[in-house]
């Protein structure tokens, strides 16, 4: 995991209680990630993934200063401090801030 993807001092970090390799972070730079540390780049996939694009007639490439392991990033709260998983509910996930609180469940995670 490239911890440098957060561009402030991080705020909170919590693993996830319902997948061992999973874990999120806040941080001052008003972002809450979700990162999958078992999680690697596949070079394989890649270029299967580069070829398709490019039969379709796509030059789109994925991202390279992005690592592997960030599953999701959800922002817009002002001064994030906190954040917590939800005890019953896979993949829910609370945040406070000075704004206000949020509650969500990212699509991607697969819980």
């Amino acid at each position: 995991m490239d911890g440098r993807h957060h561009r402030a001092a991080v705020t909170s970090v919590e693993w996830c209680p319902h997948e061992s390799s999973m874990l999120a972070t806040t941080s001052a730079d008003n972002q809450t990630i979700v990162w999958d540390l078992a999680l690697e780049r596949d070079p394989e996939e890649e270029a299967a993934m580069a070829a398709d694009m490019e039969a379709m007639g796509s030059s789109a490439a994925a991202p390279q200063d992005i690592p592997p392991q960030l599953l999701f990033v959800h922002a817009g709260q002002k001064n994030v401090k906190e954040l917590h998983w939800h005890q019953q509910i896979p993949g829910m996930i609370t945040t406070t801030a000075e704004d206000g609180f949020h509650v969500f469940m990212p699509s991607n995670l697969g819980m």
